[in-house]
């Protein structure tokens, strides 16, 4: 009888098996690193684990507290965020997160005013607690506390490098009022539905000389101009006020508009030498922006990559584009969301003042009932000359006259021929 071989496993040997490393052997660094993935409720958990993790959360490097892990009372949610702060055993704190609503489970409204009141007192002193541990970054979503007032201390700590603020508080423009800013390290700014006065704006710029991104959302515009020497990156999303803003940014490289400016706002770019990257986006055009919307577009000659979206834009062109400039150094053009057919011969004017354009890309919408006065218009003969053209990418919901467009835009480029042509369903 030969003997087994080596490589096989008698019915009588036990199957290997195969043992995950013990955490007890991984060092602290690595074990506060995991930790840092739980929410605040399950790393106090870990202290009945052993010795070694009884005290482990008290080292935690980011908190992130949520209204919405407590689902027993608002008092527990105090009690907990109170006592993790108070025993905190390190004394420097990476993030801080703080996201409590008004409108959640337990509504902070539910209770009188006074109750009201010692809550954004609570917040206020966690705000504090976090910013004594010098962090690096800290978001507060406290939206719905009409009385809270940010301490001045969040527009003094020198170690902050990312801030985002979403508190659902326009009504209250003290909100948002600091004397003094000095946030020396801060390189990103978020700001969500908030009123800012024009003091306040320019002291923000003017004391974070290293802001390279700045994000306004759903926020109420009460200043007159913005000066930064440092910016990159400025998005405005969903935002109103009053007035001509004008925009002094050299160093400015991004600039993001989603149906902001309505009303009476016009925005103006005085000084963006080195913007090369523009999106907007608007679904309504108020006719007071006109007057100022060919200056506007004057300044966008300098831009490598345009992109324009939905009806308002559509309504903005019809009414510049006799006197738009031309733009040399444009590369990338995304155009439509809206049904390209009705209005074609919009874009291919675009085209005609675009000469060194190498991709464009079209956002086909699905037709609703194409009519006669539609394909007219579609079928109307533009040409214009886009001899570094080598792609048209057509994004479309719905196939219906994309292959008619296609054929529009080949007939009216110079050399169609060269144009490769991808297709791609959203």
């Amino acid at each position: 009888m030969e003997p087994p071989n080596k490589h096989t496993r008698s019915n009588d040997e036990p199957a290997t098996s195969y043992s995950f490393p013990d955490l007890s052997t991984l060092s602290e660094p690595v074990l506060l690193h995991i930790l840092s993935f739980m929410n605040p409720k399950e790393a106090v958990q870990t202290c009945i684990l052993s010795k070694r993790w009884r005290n482990l959360w008290t080292f935690i490097p980011s908190l992130n507290f949520e209204h919405f892990f407590f689902r027993d009372t608002t008092a527990a949610f105090v009690h907990f965020v109170a006592n993790m702060l108070y025993f905190r055993g390190a004394p420097k704190l990476d993030t801080f997160r703080l996201c409590w609503h008004v409108g959640s489970q337990h509504q902070v409204s539910d209770y009188g005013d006074e109750i009201c009141e010692i809550h954004v007192s609570n917040a206020s002193s966690w705000i504090f607690s976090a910013l004594s541990c010098k962090p690096l970054v800290i978001t507060l979503d406290l939206r719905g506390f009409t009385n809270l007032k940010l301490p001045h201390a969040l527009f003094t700590c020198t170690s902050l490098e990312q801030l985002d603020l979403k508190l659902s508080n326009r009504d209250n423009e003290e909100t948002i009022g600091p004397k003094y800013v000095n946030l020396p390290n801060l390189k990103k700014l978020k700001v969500s539905v908030l009123t800012l006065k024009d003091p306040v704006m320019q002291r923000i710029l003017w004391g974070c000389p290293l802001l390279e991104e700045l994000s306004l959302s759903e926020c109420l515009l009460k200043f007159s101009e913005m000066k930064s020497d440092c910016l990159r990156h400025l998005t405005m999303k969903n935002c109103q006020g009053y007035g001509v803003v004008e925009i002094f940014m050299p160093s400015l490289i991004s600039l993001d508009l989603k149906d902001s400016w309505s009303g009476v706002n016009k925005l103006s770019l005085k000084n963006t030498p080195s913007l090369v990257k523009v999106f907007v986006s608007y679904e309504y055009f108020d006719e007071e922006f006109f007057s100022n919307a060919e200056f506007f577009f004057n300044s966008l000659t300098t831009v490598t990559d345009l992109e324009l979206f939905d009806t308002g834009v559509k309504d903005l062109l019809e009414k510049i584009i006799p006197n738009c400039p031309v733009f040399d150094n444009l590369k990338r053009l995304t155009f439509g969301k809206w049904l390209i057919n009705e209005k074609l011969d919009l874009l291919c004017q675009l085209l005609q003042r675009t000469p060194n354009l190498e991709k464009l890309t079209i956002v086909h919408k699905k037709p609703a009932r194409p009519g006669k006065a539609e394909m007219k218009c579609a079928t109307r003969q533009i040409p214009f000359k886009c001899k570094q053209l080598k792609v048209i990418e057509i994004k479309y919901s719905d196939p219906s006259g994309v292959h008619e467009l296609v054929d529009i835009l080949l007939r009216n480029t110079s050399h169609g021929e060269k144009v490769r042509i991808e297709f791609s369903c959203f």
